[in-house]
Parts: structure tokens; C-alpha cells; sequence
């Protein structure tokens, strides 16, 4: 299944969809997968790739209300709160990272209108909060799918 988000990947590059200078969550090594929450890989792998798609959205045109993108920090916090429950199968870094992601949704839940706008606002500090916001989130997800 992991190589499914990859292959999703590969499959909107080739379709035209520039990811290159798009950051992307990608799967940790097999080797780590023994050990942490492999049962969850397969719904995290997803949400990854849901997220890498969102970053996309980002550039200024609203987001339309039948998107999955419009859904992802409700998904994001569901897996997050499997993965919560089951913390203490992850590394310590696999722990640090939940609380991560915990406080960047705290962080980035008044950017949801910002989100939905396309990622763009008349006020700049809106701009800069939300997009260290959505960076910081997409980050420490990823430190929790790795670790997991």
C-alpha cells in the first residue's frame, strides 16, 4: 500500500502535475514499518499523499467544497487520534511528533477559511501565520508517518 501513494505520485507528475517544488510526505524505509503502528500505514500513507495534493491548492484560487482537500484536517486528526491510542508502540520522536501534529491543528484551525480561499488573504499576517501553520502540520505529520 505504500507504494500506492507513490505510484500516485509518479502518476500526477506524469499527468503534468509539476512536484517538484512541492514538499511531499513520503514512506519510511520497510525496514521501520516492523515495528511502530503498520496497521495504520496504509490510512496514513493516504492521508499523506491527500496532504501533498492539498499544498498544491495553495496558490490563490478558492478550494472547491466537493474536494477531499476540503476534508483533510478532520482525516488528519482521525488517524492522528489512532495513532494516539496506540503511542506507545511508536519511538520516542514517533511521540514528540504526535504532539506536533496536535498543536499545529490547534494552530492551523482559524486558517480554515484561509485554506478554503486557496491559501490567500489581503492581510499578509494571515498569510505568514497560516502558511508556518500548514508547513509546521505538514511537517510533523510526516515525523509521525516515519516513525510509525
Amino acid at each position: 500500500m505504500r507504494y500506492s501513494a507513490i505510484a500516485l505520485l509518479l502518476l500526477l507528475a506524469g499527468c503534468g502535475t509539476s512536484t517538484s517544488s512541492l514538499p511531499t510526505i513520503t514512506p519510511a524505509s520497510a525496514s521501520s514499518a516492523a515495528e511502530g503502528l503498520p496497521d495504520l500505514q496504509p490510512r496514513l500513507d493516504a492521508i499523506g499523499v491527500l496532504l501533498t495534493d492539498c499544498v498544491a491548492r495553495l496558490r490563490g484560487e478558492p478550494v472547491d467544497p466537493a474536494d477531499n482537500c476540503v476534508h483533510v484536517l478532520p482525516d488528519v486528526t482521525g488517524v492522528i487520534d489512532e495513532a494516539d491510542r496506540q503511542s506507545s508502540k511508536l519511538p520516542p520522536a514517533g511521540q514528540t511528533a504526535l504532539a506536533d501534529v496536535r498543536r499545529q491543528l490547534t494552530d492551523i484551525a482559524p486558517c480554515e477559511p484561509w485554506f478554503a480561499a486557496g491559501g490567500a488573504s489581503a492581510d499578509d499576517q494571515l498569510n505568514t501565520r497560516c502558511r508556518k501553520a500548514w508547513d509546521g502540520l505538514f511537517q510533523s505529520y510526516n515525523a509521525v508517518r516515519n516513525a510509525a
